[in-house]
């Protein structure tokens, strides 16, 4: 369907405090430009201010998440949201020198928009339960980065003073070294104490005083002792109970919301489906759903979800020089989530295991491995969501058979070597 010719085309470049606005025609002319403070009347008057000057058919913005994104939404607006790296470009092209302003911006992504808007994918709002689930699993994920960050400084912190806590104990998100370490707050606190607080502190749930935590305990005196420097360790054992006192809040925040996410996801439409896949349990599967989401239109296929995943690789090529190489401009989170999901599918599905062994064979690192078995995945999952069908191993495997798949002469052949040697 063509676009009329009277139609305008509006980029915003959003700041803190005030907004860039620009507004061009179909020929790339300014119809208006103007900046709103980032208050709530400009917001709200924005949309009637932009039909005051005719038909706006799109408005571009580099974030499909803030205050303005939901306001034209909610009146009727088509918005498209522009990958920050695209309207630099788009901005870079009108400028030789290169010179960038918040205006100049503007008019980059309505000037972008206007010439390109056939090849934009715009944004179609969800629906309010799915959003905020998207919004909560989110957040949950911005939660465990920041308990990543706390562990990583509590255990450089603990390499100065307390290196003997480092060797005792791998997982340090467990609250069971959290209280280790507050209890003897130095080395010299754990060579010193006797067995029996020892063994009382291991009698608590989930650790227990197995034959790795005897040898330990046992061998405590034995170890060369860690040279003493009390005004360090003083201040690095009052460092180390407020980084605990944080992770405890945090734990805590993370708990909330993992039942928040829970709650929101056993009452979605599409929870089976996901629910279904092997691997993705309860954490991963609220993740997944909330990057596809309920817009089945969204999606023609699964080849933009294999791109905004980032498990389909670059292709690059000039005359005879062709590379293939790792794509870094996608949505990290749906990376991670895809990343996380191909591991765990390993232990559950029979098809997953043999592909990734495959493609190990084949010479491709772990991660490579792994993004290469998230793309095939993608594939599966998209039918999945757009038939609305839980998943099935055993009729993936009898289509593979069908279609007579290498990966099936490969898992046969694999068997076949496996009783060979087994008889041999």
């Amino acid at each position: 369907m063509d676009t009329p010719v009277n139609v305008l085309w509006a980029g915003v470049d959003w700041a803190d405090e005030s907004h860039q606005v620009c507004v061009v025609d179909t020929a790339g002319k300014v119809v208006e430009a103007f900046a709103i403070d980032h208050q709530a009347e400009a917001l709200a008057g924005l949309p009637h201010r932009l039909r005051t000057l005719g038909q706006v058919a799109g408005v571009a913005i580099e974030t499909p998440r803030h205050p303005l994104v939901a306001t034209f939404l909610n009146e009727g607006f088509m918005v498209y949201p522009v990958n920050p790296s695209m309207s630099h470009k788009w901005c870079q092209a009108l400028s030789v020198a290169g010179a960038t302003d918040d205006p100049s911006q503007a008019f980059a992504l309505a000037d972008g928009l206007c010439h390109h808007h056939e090849r934009l994918r715009p944004l179609l709002p969800e629906d309010p339960a799915t959003r905020q689930l998207a919004l909560e699993c989110a957040n949950e994920c911005d939660l465990i980065k920041e308990q990543t960050s706390l562990v990583n400084k509590l255990q450089a912190l603990l390499k100065g003073f307390h290196p003997l806590a480092l060797t005792w104990w791998e997982d340090w998100t467990s609250p069971a070294a959290w209280d280790f370490v507050t209890v003897f707050p130095n080395s010299q606190a754990v060579r010193g104490a006797p067995e029996k607080k020892l063994y009382g502190f291991l009698a608590r749930p989930h650790i227990g005083a197995s034959p790795r935590w005897q040898e330990r305990i046992a061998a405590r005196k034995d170890a060369p002792p860690w040279p003493s420097d009390s005004p360090a360790e003083a201040a690095g054992a009052a460092h180390v109970a407020r980084l605990v006192a944080l992770l405890r809040t945090l734990r805590e925040q993370l708990r909330k919301a993992r039942t928040r996410i829970e709650q929101l996801f056993g009452d979605h439409p599409d929870a089976a489906v996901f629910r279904s896949l092997p691997g993705a349990g309860r954490k991963l599967a609220p993740r997944l759903l909330s990057h596809f989401g309920t817009q089945r239109a969204r999606f023609e296929s699964a080849r933009p979800l294999q791109a905004l995943s980032g498990t389909a690789p670059v292709t690059k090529q000039s005359g005879k020089h062709k590379t293939v190489c790792f794509r870094y401009a996608c949505q990290k989170d749906f990376r991670n989530a895809m990343y996380q999901f191909a591991f765990c599918s390993l232990r559950d599905s029979e098809w997953a295991r043999a592909s990734y062994h495959r493609a190990r064979e084949r010479g491709q690192s772990h991660a490579r491995a792994l993004r290469t078995l998230a793309y095939q995945w993608l594939k599966i999952i998209y039918r999945m969501w757009g038939t609305r069908t839980p998943y099935n191993e055993g009729l993936y495997l009898a289509s593979l058979i069908r279609h007579r798949s290498p990966l099936i002469a490969w898992m046969q052949a694999q068997t076949t070597g496996e009783t060979t040697s087994k008889n041999t």
